[in-house]
């Protein structure tokens, strides 16, 4: 984690995003949707939240699991820096966000 932070502090964002992408799927976290537009992206998520009401979602319950709770400083991390330098890939990273806080907690 400290590596991708001191690469994206270093202006060296690509390389934080690439590395980044490496560890998450070393975790198990695949980030997909390159194929498909941030508008496409956009309906999915909220395709996925409009099963949820307000009220489940702001009580979901609290992630425990270390590996996930890693693997989302990594995905926050990154859409912080794709927001930069891949805009139209920060959708994805922030879906995979969403995707991971309704099934593994927040």
């Amino acid at each position: 984690y400290f590596e991708t932070c001191a690469l994206a502090i270093s202006s060296r964002l690509p390389e934080s995003i690439e590395r980044g992408v490496e560890i998450l799927s070393k975790l198990g976290i695949e980030l997909r949707g390159g194929g498909s537009s941030m508008e496409a992206c956009v309906q999915e998520t909220k395709d996925l939240l409009s099963g949820y009401t307000d009220d489940e979602i702001l009580n979901t319950r609290r992630m425990t699991d270390s590996t996930m709770i890693m693997a989302m400083k990594f995905l926050g991390k990154m859409e912080t820096g794709m927001t930069q330098i891949m805009p139209k890939s920060a959708p994805h990273v922030m879906q995979r966000i969403i995707q991971l806080s309704l099934s593994h907690g927040m």
